[in-house]
């Protein structure tokens, strides 16, 4: 059964939801300061990342992504990834970009955003897995709680945030054209930075065999200030 809130990978809000403002559509849990997207099903009707809230609602775990690059596209430019599930320090990531992340392609904010949107779905899952194994050996903390309150009938929800129109719109529009075009474009190209996408599309698929539910959300670049800042970081 497809989850309500995902259609062909692009997330969607309860239309129960549809006129609160984005600030009261993203919670955050005083407990673990961990981001996650309202949720309906839970009766969690919002929140502010200005005032964290012990109660909310953990089933639409957000991570927010987004990538920078200096000198974008030049022989000397520097890229950046800045990745962010929650406040605390472990939460947050901001990695350089080097030949062994990216061996097959030039340094751009393009390739930077799709690299973090990869990154951010694998951090977000090794965090749960390491979790759920501290949890059962006991060695949980009151700060570090796994995302619980999910929802038994879907399952968990990854949720990834970018201000990137191109990322978003790449996996979750453009993709399946391209497979239907044998990987070409409607004017019969080779699409730019299919390599990357084809690995998000791998790195999703096997995440949706795991039985989490994976889904993508475009925002206005103001909202995403958090992993803006990590990103553009890393290429110093």
């Amino acid at each position: 059964m497809g989850h309500p809130n995902i259609e062909q990978r692009k997330f969607n809000f309860c239309p129960s939801l549809a006129g609160l403002d984005l600030e009261n559509l993203i919670n955050q849990c005083l407990e673990c300061t961990r981001f996650f997207g309202a949720c309906c099903l839970h009766q969690s009707y919002g929140g502010d990342l200005a005032v964290p809230n012990k109660d909310v609602c953990h089933h639409f775990q957000i991570v927010f992504i987004d990538g920078a690059c200096s000198n974008n596209g030049r022989e000397d430019a520097k890229a950046g990834l800045g990745i962010t599930i929650g406040d605390d320090e472990s939460y947050c990531w901001s990695i350089a970009v080097n030949d062994a992340a990216d061996p097959n392609g030039p340094r751009t904010n393009q390739r930077a955003e799709l690299l973090a949107a990869i990154e951010g779905l694998q951090l977000l899952a090794n965090v749960n897995r390491l979790n759920a194994i501290h949890e059962a050996m006991g060695m949980g903390d009151e700060h570090h709680k796994p995302a619980r309150r999910n929802t038994d009938e879907f399952g968990p929800t990854y949720v990834v945030v970018a201000d990137s129109e191109y990322v978003v719109k790449g996996i979750t529009e453009w993709l399946p054209t391209w497979r239907v075009r044998d990987w070409r474009t409607a004017a019969g190209k080779r699409p730019t930075n299919l390599d990357l996408f084809l690995k998000l599309d791998e790195v999703t698929m096997s995440l949706e065999k795991d039985g989490i539910t994976v889904g993508f959300w475009h925002i206005p670049r103001a909202y995403n200030h958090k992993a803006d800042r990590l990103a553009k970081l890393a290429t110093v």
